[in-house]
């Protein structure tokens, strides 16, 4: 993707020059005259350079280099700057710039320090990253693991969040769609407004349209006051409507318009209300056949399916689990005032093993329990809900059938003559001898 640079100066000649030989050079260059307008402009869309001239009318580049990085942090800051205020330019530096250069200056020498900055910008990101992996987290909190469907995750997030589309968080229940919408949002240039999240599945259908959009006084039976919706609460943020596929057809279509135009009214009411808000999705359903099936509507799917962000479950990741366990095992130690060291051997292996139904969720409520109800300084089997030990007696119990069918038919294959059965499992005869008593398998009458 191009780099998208701003040029910031109120110099008509030097920012129009600046501007169009960037543009000559391959990168997407767009200019604002004061600072003021520049951040009008990181609001709306997103910017890798900012080249600020330190002395403007109304605010300076000293003044505007907090303000960019407050709406724009992964924005690279560079000051132009004449000589005679390098020791300023050196305090907007202090202050969140990458660095400056002087007035007047070649554009290989402009270029080179841009290149400096990108390059500063990505290994920095890219250490996070490692530090991060290194401490089994990611870079988002409260979001854990290190495995490769968790790091495609990650990746998602952060190409998602700086621009200002509409995100489908698919998964299915209890993998974590809260945490990547909450990621999304605190790594967006809307990270300082309100986040409003609703659970659509969790309001009945008569009132979700209510919820969302508000209603007038005297709107219904009980609307006693005028009362604003989670749209209104959410403006100039990020609205997170959270099992979105099970809205009715009527609410999708009013949540179309409003993706669409931007505005609605309160239930009962006239005026049309205009917002700017960032919506974020997510579903435990195959919105995709729902589409097929009719009941969900097409438009609405390709609207809010601008980008897809698919969170793996647990069984899909089970390298993760023992970091996981560690983080809750941590977590309620602290809230229940508990000194354990983790799960011993045996009981991590059940944890291994069993298939988490419930995802990341089902794993902290196990781990909660065990942790306030467990006594001693590991969690033992004996610790974990009877559900996580029978799954694993029955698949022990599977693998059992499964071995004992696999010998009974390498056996009939070669007429049950045990040295010709042995060399094809690989195994010694004296073994396979240990196999058939322990299965009680037993050659067919009249075979010899």
């Amino acid at each position: 993707m191009p780099v998208g640079i701003l040029v910031v100066d109120d110099d008509d000649s030097l920012r129009t020059a600046v501007t169009v030989i960037l543009r000559g050079r391959g990168y997407l260059a767009d200019a604002a005259a004061a600072a003021r307008e520049a951040l009008a402009l990181l609001e709306k869309k997103h910017y890798d350079v900012v080249l600020v001239d330190l002395r403007m009318e109304g605010m300076s580049g000293l003044e505007a280099v907090p303000r960019i990085k407050a709406v724009a942090p992964r924005a690279v800051v560079i000051i132009m700057t004449a000589y005679g205020t390098i020791r300023t330019a050196v305090e907007a530096v202090r202050a969140g710039a990458f660095d400056y250069i002087t007035k007047p200056f070649e554009m290989d020498e402009l270029l080179l320090v841009i290149e400096q900055g990108l390059r500063m910008r990505d290994l920095s990101e890219e250490n996070a990253h490692l530090r991060g992996r290194m401490l089994g987290r990611s870079p988002f909190p409260g979001i854990i693991g290190t495995s490769p469907a968790m790091q495609r995750v990650y990746e998602m997030i952060n190409k998602v969040a700086p621009y200002d589309v509409t995100a489908l968080i698919v998964g299915e229940s209890g993998t974590g769609k809260e945490l990547v919408a909450q990621a999304i949002h605190d790594n967006s240039a809307r990270r300082d407004r309100p986040l409003v999240k609703l659970n659509c599945a969790a309001v009945p259908d008569t009132l979700l349209e209510s919820e969302l959009f508000g209603h007038e006084k005297g709107a219904f039976t009980g609307a006693q006051f005028q009362r604003p919706g989670k749209f209104e609460a959410a403006d100039t943020g990020t609205i997170f409507l959270d099992e979105v596929g099970d809205m009715s057809p009527s609410m999708q279509a009013k949540l179309l318009r409003v993706l669409q135009e931007k505005e609605f009214e309160r239930v009962g009411g006239r005026e049309t209300i205009r917002v700017d808000v960032r919506i974020l999705a997510a579903t435990n359903r195959d919105l995709a056949q729902a589409v097929a099936n009719g009941s969900f509507r097409e438009d609405l799917y390709y609207r809010l399916n601008i980008v897809t962000i698919v969170l793996p479950p647990l069984r899909e990741r089970a390298e993760d689990i023992p970091l996981l366990v560690q983080h809750f095992v941590h977590m309620f130690n602290a809230a229940f005032h508990k000194e354990f060291e983790g799960p011993s051997p045996e009981a991590m292996d059940l944890l291994m093993r069993y298939h988490w139904p419930g995802n990341v969720r089902e794993l902290k409520n196990v781990i909660e329990q065990a942790v306030l109800l467990g006594t001693g300084s590991r969690i033992t089997p004996e610790h974990l809900p009877a559900v996580v030990r029978e799954h694993a007696e029955r698949k022990n119990a599977s693998i059992r059938c499964v071995e004992r069918d696999h010998i009974r038919r390498v056996l009939e294959s070669c007429g049950w003559n045990q040295r010709k059965a042995a060399e094809i499992l690989g195994i010694h005869r004296n073994t396979l001898r240990r196999k058939l008593e322990e299965f009680s398998i037993a050659p067919p009458a009249g075979t010899s």
